[in-house]
Parts: structure tokens; sequence; C-alpha cells
């Protein structure tokens, strides 16, 4: 059709094209590509930082939680022993009171003196351990003393 355009030309319309072969400059695909693993390397980088993050978190959890039973252990252990202590001291004191008392209705009901107490105390010590030797050593020796 003349006159469309006035310079009397050939015209066309493309209804459809089909491109059989796009080629892109090699330098262009290995800009592409290199971008691409550099972004994977990225990503696999902090996937394992958060991994080895992961791993550490959980070391210090143990570390902590072991550190804790070890702690509950030892304050455990420490009250087991206060307390073990502690009974032991309240049924020594318990024993020489009632020991002592028992001493005292013995002074009094004998009318004994301190002296008389000890000598009661060791006779019975003596009568109720019949293989207990005594043995005296010799006359004790002499001192010396100074006058002022």
């Amino acid at each position: 059709p003349e006159g469309r355009g006035g310079d009397g030309g050939v015209y066309a319309r493309a209804v459809s094209l089909q491109l059989r072969n796009v080629d892109l400059p090699e330098e262009y695909q290995e800009a592409v590509a290199e971008k691409l693993s550099a972004q994977e390397d990225i990503a696999l980088a902090r996937n394992e930082r958060t991994q080895e993050t992961t791993k550490a978190e959980t070391e210090l959890l143990k570390a902590k939680e072991e550190a804790r039973k070890i702690m509950n252990k030892a304050a455990n252990d420490a009250n087991v022993t206060l307390t073990e202590a502690t009974l032991k001291a309240e049924e020594m004191m318990h024993a020489f009171e009632t020991e002592a008392g028992v001493i005292a209705q013995v002074k009094e009901v004998m009318n004994l003196t301190t002296e008389g107490v000890l000598a009661f105390m060791a006779n019975r010590l003596l009568a109720e351990a019949p293989k207990l030797k005594v043995t005296a050593g010799g006359a004790p020796r002499p001192t010396r003393q100074r006058k002022v």
C-alpha cells in the first residue's frame, strides 16, 4: 500500500516471530555465573555460621547444666555433712549432759568429794574392763624448783 509512508518503500507486517538463537556475550554469561556462585557461597557461609553458632550454644547449655548439677550435688553433700555433724554433736552433748547429771547425782547421794567421784569412776571402769591392765610406772622424778 502506497501512500502510507510516502517514500514508496516495501512494508511488512509480522503477526508473530520465532527466535531461534539468542546468544549472550561470553563475558555477560561468566559475570552472571560468578554472581550466582558468590550468592551461593554467601548463603552457604551463613548456614554454616548458623550451624556453628547453634552447636556452640548447645555446648554452652550443656556445660551450664553440668555445672548446675555439680553445684547442686556439692551443696547437697555439704548439707548432709552439716546435718550429720550437727546430729552427732547433739548426741554427744546429750550423752555428756546425761553422764554429768548421773555423776552429780552419785556425788550427792553418796556424799562424795570430787576426788571420791573420780575414785568411784576408776573402780567402776576397772570392774567393767577385766582385761584392762594397769601398770604403774616408777616413782616420779623429782623436779628442781627455783626459788625466786
